[in-house]
């Protein structure tokens, strides 16, 4: 079925009205106005009015797709075929007045469009409901000191703080700083575009690299929601197997179907007898019930909402999946690595030691914060949640290394925020034994002290590797933690393979090997950027997730509960099995009444209602859409 505009409530109006009035025509021209109370043309005009007041518009496509698109063979052109012969039929006389058959044909097939519409809207609400759940959250200068806001509260003028791998809310100039902007989500073009003082940037763009302040020029109108939706309903190139298969099945079935409803109509008359009308009038019966039953809409409509009703039961439950074919990508899974701080672990960490060399304890924390302030590595949040962020003072030139720490000014003297490597690679001397989970800070060229803090392994975690592992699920962890922790996590949770020490292109290089033979990679920091876009599907925690991971992720796990992994994983199944009963069901019920109604018309003796034949395809079609729609309605636990 083509993409439709999205129906407004005028429009549900007016198309309850035309029901309402086709079926009153249709008891007035069954119960009424008919041919043993007045003559044929009467319950012909009655019942010509009925099927052009539901029909119009089907009419209408049918000809646009053939005159302008030069496409004929479409569900449109079965329906007006099915439903324009069976006014035909007349022609063989008062019993075989088929007008209402012929009405009826059209009217359950547009209730049945209208289903799917309202199927589309719920889970496109879902969906909507799914991603506000995630608040975007601003950091704003404010007579000196950085606070928090959300960002529907940003106001002209207002001066935001950017770190890398956070999303810009506003449209902007930069005042302060410079970087690296991706702008694929507006522009399409993956190079990042540098920026400095007096450059533009705009909102929904992300910095890779750098740190800068810009003023907002407009008030918050971020387009998170109206993007997200446009790529998971509107997106051609991220159907599922099963979508792309209908595209392709639809094109072929339908003109194969017109050729043997032709062949059914004239063949068996000419052998038969050709000079016997009833016998004509039989097998044309029988062609027309043959093109009614035969219509794919059943098929063409319930499989992509089938997808689309998982999409929406995802996102109910806090997950958000970017477009169908990931669904086929869950179901194809054999390999699933993932990060460890912020994924596996809670990332939330707390400030447990502080350790100075020749400065004072606040003095080591201020620094630290300040330059922390323009990252959202969750170690950075803790920091700047220990010094308090209303005592901060913006960081001039501030720049985040991935992976790594932060280098940037402190009272117009050098400052280095970061691992134990970054500050020995920075020439940093003194830095004695790498301590486990401990950041090193360093000041005007010496070390000044080190920050100790502490995480926790998620309670889903484990849950989730034993899931993963009871599906036959290599579990790989690839962190850039010290080897020995990563170890110690990696055997508390059972997991596979763990490599540890990895900087972000040591992760694309550990990944390579798995890439396409079904690898999902489960992050939340910007160095897990890369590896979440390299996966064949990338699953982001949206939580504490920073924008970079989740713009390059496919799947979004809203809350950052690991359990949600295996729930998606059963939406997909579902989703799938979902999708095949309806293609066989539909497929085995038409195959029944197409075959009965051949017989029917061969065997001369009795002759199949052309309602039944509208039941078949009509009526299956809204069976099978209740069907897409209650995998919808499945409770938490059926997804467990």
């Amino acid at each position: 079925m083509e993409e439709e505009e999205e129906r407004s409530l005028k429009d549900y109006v007016i198309f309850g009205i035309r029901i309402g009035v086709t079926i009153a025509l249709i008891l007035l021209g069954k119960l009424w106005l008919n041919e043993d109370n007045f003559p044929w043309y009467v319950n012909l005009i009655v019942m010509g009015a009925a099927y052009l007041v539901i029909a119009y518009d089907i009419i209408i496509k049918m000809f646009k797709h053939l005159f302008i698109e030069h496409e004929f063979f479409d569900e449109c052109a079965l329906m007006f075929l099915a439903s324009a012969g069976a006014f035909a039929l007349r022609a063989y006389g008062p019993e075989h007045n088929e007008y209402m058959e012929g009405v009826l044909v059209m009217l359950l097939y547009q209730i049945g469009e209208l289903f799917e519409d309202l199927a589309a809207d719920k889970s496109k609400d879902s969906i909507t409901k799914a991603i506000d759940l995630r608040k975007e959250m601003a950091r704003i200068v404010e007579n000196g000191n950085v606070v928090d806001k959300e960002a529907e509260e940003i106001q002209v003028g207002d001066v935001l703080v950017i770190g890398a791998g956070m999303k810009v809310l506003a449209d902007g100039i930069i005042v302060q700083g410079e970087g690296d902007i991706d702008e694929s989500s507006l522009t399409g073009e993956f190079n990042p575009v540098h920026k400095t003082v007096g450059d533009k940037v705009n909102s929904g763009s992300i910095l890779s690299s750098g740190s800068i302040q810009i003023r907002a020029e407009r008030a918050y109108e971020d387009s998170t929601v109206a993007k997200l939706l446009d790529l998971i309903i509107n997106s051609s190139e991220r159907k599922s197997k099963s979508t792309r298969f209908i595209d392709r099945f639809s094109k072929v079935y339908t003109p194969i179907i017109m050729g043997l409803a032709i062949l059914v109509a004239v063949i068996p008359p000419l052998i038969i007898n050709p000079g016997d009308g009833s016998v004509w009038s039989r097998f044309i019966y029988g062609a027309l019930s043959f093109l009614v039953v035969s219509c794919p809409c059943a098929i063409v409509i319930s499989v992509p909402l089938a997808y689309f009703s998982g999409l929406g039961l995802a996102s109910k439950h806090g997950v958000l999946v970017k477009g169908a074919q990931y669904f086929d990508t869950l179901n194809d899974l054999a390999y699933v690595a993932m990060d460890k701080t912020g994924t596996l672990t809670e990332g939330k960490f707390s400030v447990t030691k502080v350790s100075t060399y020749g400065v004072l304890e606040k003095e080591l924390i201020t620094i630290a914060a300040t330059l922390e302030s323009v990252s959202t590595h969750p170690i950075a949040k803790a920091i700047v949640s220990y010094a308090g962020s209303s005592n901060l003072v913006p960081c001039k030139d501030a720049v985040e290394i991935s992976g790594m720490g932060v280098r940037g000014t402190y009272e117009n003297k050098i400052a280095l925020v970061g691992k134990y490597a970054f500050l020995k690679e920075s020439g940093i001397q003194d830095l004695g034994e790498d301590q486990e989970n401990t950041i090193y800070v360093a000041y005007d060229g010496r070390l000044i002290g080190s920050i100790s803090l502490s995480d926790k392994v998620k309670k889903s975690a484990k849950q989730m590797v034993s899931d993963l592992k009871s599906s036959q699920i290599t579990t790989i962890l690839l962190s850039g933690d010290k080897a020995e922790t990563v170890e110690k996590t990696a055997l508390e949770l059972g997991l596979d393979e763990w490599h540890g020490g990895l900087m972000p292109e040591e992760k694309i290089s550990a990944l390579e090997s798995y890439k396409g033979k079904g690898l999902a990679f489960i992050g939340d920091g910007i160095n897990d950027a890369p590896s979440l876009a390299l996966a064949d599907v990338g699953i982001a925690m949206g939580g504490l997730g920073s924008d970079a991971a989740i713009a390059n992720a496919d799947i979004v796990i809203l809350n950052d509960d690991l359990h949600k992994v295996s729930e998606v994983r059963s939406v997909a199944k579902k989703t799938k099995n979902r999708a095949i009963f309806n293609i066989v069901f539909s497929l085995s019920i038409k195959a029944i009444v197409m075959i009965l109604s051949i017989v029917a018309a061969t065997m001369a003796t009795w002759s199949l209602p052309l309602f039944v034949a509208v039941l078949a395809d009509t009526g299956l079609a809204m069976a099978m859409i209740l069907s897409s729609l209650l995998l919808s309605f499945a409770k938490p636990k059926a997804i467990n």
